[in-house]
């Protein structure tokens, strides 16, 4: 049951986006799915024939969440804030208690590979539409009023003029990009124009950077060949550095840029912050530089809960880089744990300019590629304990 009820979670996150993409009113897939994932939970641990390998280390991971975030909400009653104010901070951070979820999911070896599968061919699902639409706006096809309407009843676009948009499922789009890359399936050079086209035509400066140093890193732990590693980047990066003037050429040149809007948050963290702001941090409800949204999620972890929350944001990609550290370079199960690590790497940048790492999107994926990197790990662990064959 768990196993069947991850395919439609993760499924659902790969191509839903936010997770208001398929939402009628207030009441949204994601939110009854992340219930039943809570539900199938209870039901597993209460079972005394299943397997429980990787519950504990999901169960402190979710304890550690909660002590992490205990300062900031200490600060936060200590102000009064209004309880709605900090709900509404913390309800994307409570996808953490859906850990135990998958680790029983990846009981099942199967589900690695079910996840991979989801990854490419639905990022490649969500490159291909959001394409078509990018390519019916600019020829009249689709109606753009229409459209944006739709979108602004879900919050999930981003439009970057009359015939661009981010979408948030975007991201998906990146991690199916680094996979393809690292895995090199059949038609894999094909998949890679169709994603990378996707996400040339979202414009989104972020995404192109991450995916350029995530793949340089896979291709120096591959040990590819540089010059691949070469023109890949580089063709990322140039569409990167190229795609602010594309920007001024659909937007008012004069506008702020979202760049600016970082780098201006930064220094008013740096000119504000003291030893108080590091140890508890600001709460849920102080503004950073008179703005609630704040891009950099490691600036926000530190501001609104101080070094443990931090810490805490930091734990799971250093839980990762140990699991991947210890499957050899020979094991069978190598280059899968190369895919779903680097798509570990790849969230981590990207949420230094957009905040994924603390929310459903980002938290599912990281969710699901600590516990696959896991699995792996104890697979290849066992591999090398078998006896070797005799003649």
């Amino acid at each position: 049951m768990i196993e069947t009820l991850f395919l439609l979670i993760f499924g659902e996150v790969v191509v839903g986006g936010g997770g208001r993409t398929f939402a009628m009113g207030t009441i949204s897939l994601r939110m009854l799915l992340f219930v039943a994932g809570l539900l199938a939970t209870s039901v597993g641990l209460l079972s005394s024939g299943r397997s429980r390998d990787g519950v504990p280390t999901a169960a402190l991971l979710v304890l550690a969440f909660f002590a992490s975030m205990l300062p900031g909400l200490l600060v936060d009653a200590g102000r009064g804030t209004p309880p709605d104010i900090v709900f509404e901070e913390i309800q994307p951070l409570l996808f953490w208690l859906s850990a135990p979820f998958f680790a029983f999911a990846f009981q099942d070896v199967r589900t690695i590979n079910r996840a991979g599968s989801l990854i490419v061919y639905g990022g490649l699902t969500v490159a291909i539409v959001t394409s078509l639409l990018m390519v019916g706006l600019s020829m009249g096809v689709v109606n753009f009023g229409a459209l944006y309407l739709w979108s602004e009843e879900t919050g999930e676009f981003i439009f970057r003029g009359p015939t661009n948009f981010f979408y948030k499922g975007h991201f998906f789009v990146g991690v199916a990009l680094v996979f393809v890359v690292v895995l090199t399936p059949r038609w894999w050079k094909s998949m890679v124009f169709v994603l990378a086209l996707s996400l040339g035509l979202s414009l989104t400066r972020g995404l192109y950077l991450a995916v350029a140093v995530t793949l340089a890193l896979s291709f120096v732990s591959g040990r590819r060949r540089v010059a691949i590693m070469i023109v890949a980047v580089a063709a990322i990066l140039l569409l990167g550095l190229y795609s602010q003037a594309i920007l001024d050429l659909l937007f008012d040149p004069s506008r702020a840029s979202s760049a600016e809007t970082r780098s201006r948050d930064l220094s008013f963290f740096l000119a504000t912050f003291d030893y108080s702001t590091l140890l508890l941090g600001e709460g849920a409800g102080t503004l950073l530089n008179g703005r609630a949204n704040i891009e950099n999620s490691f600036l926000w972890a530190i501001w609104r809960f101080g070094v443990m929350g931090l810490a805490f944001m930091l734990l799971p990609l250093m839980m990762a880089a140990r699991y991947f550290s210890e499957i050899p370079f020979d094991s069978d199960v190598r280059k899968p744990a190369s895919a779903f690590f680097f798509g570990i790497v790849m969230l981590y940048i990207v949420t230094a300019f957009n905040p994924f790492v603390n929310n459903s999107i980002g938290l599912t994926y990281l969710l699901c590629a600590l516990f696959a990197l896991r699995r792996m790990r104890e697979m290849a662990r066992e591999a090398t304990a078998l006896p070797e064959p005799t003649a």
